[in-house]
């Protein structure tokens, strides 16, 4: 007996967060049409971790308040933003189980040339945030 709830307990334990996902291992999904490629844009992409937290609802990304694209565990939206200040959020925006508090939005700088990556995770206590990766 002791053993079954050492083992459920790890398993609950490994499912309170999320784990980052390299953007060249994660699917891409198709972006928004105001956000593909075009002459001087700068590729953001934006990884969502995987994780049994939320693992079956999309969350959907933002960029300056406009829908970009849903993701599911695992999987990447790249959009072409202009260099300058944006806006990028993320949320459930489902009904049902799927519904959640109101969507993260964060300000990041995006600079000509430089492709920026962020990653979207779920924290222990199931709030949606969006933060800078290295990986790109």
């Amino acid at each position: 007996m002791m053993k079954k709830i050492i083992l459920l307990s790890a398993l609950v334990l490994s499912g309170c967060s999320t784990t980052p996902v390299s953007p060249d291992l994660a699917k891409e999904v198709a972006v928004a049409s105001a956000f593909k490629m075009r002459s001087g844009s700068v590729p953001v992409t934006i990884v969502r971790d995987k994780g049994i937290v939320a693992g079956a609802c999309a969350i959907t990304s933002f960029i300056n308040g406009e829908q970009i694209a849903n993701l599911n565990t695992g999987e990447k939206v790249v959009a072409y933003v202009e260099p300058g200040t944006v806006i990028v959020g993320a949320g459930f925006t489902g009904s049902g189980f799927c519904k959640g508090p109101a969507k993260r939005e964060r300000e990041f700088t995006v600079d000509m040339g430089k492709p920026k990556a962020l990653r979207i995770f779920i924290d222990q206590n199931a709030n949606v945030d969006i933060l800078p990766t290295t990986e790109h």
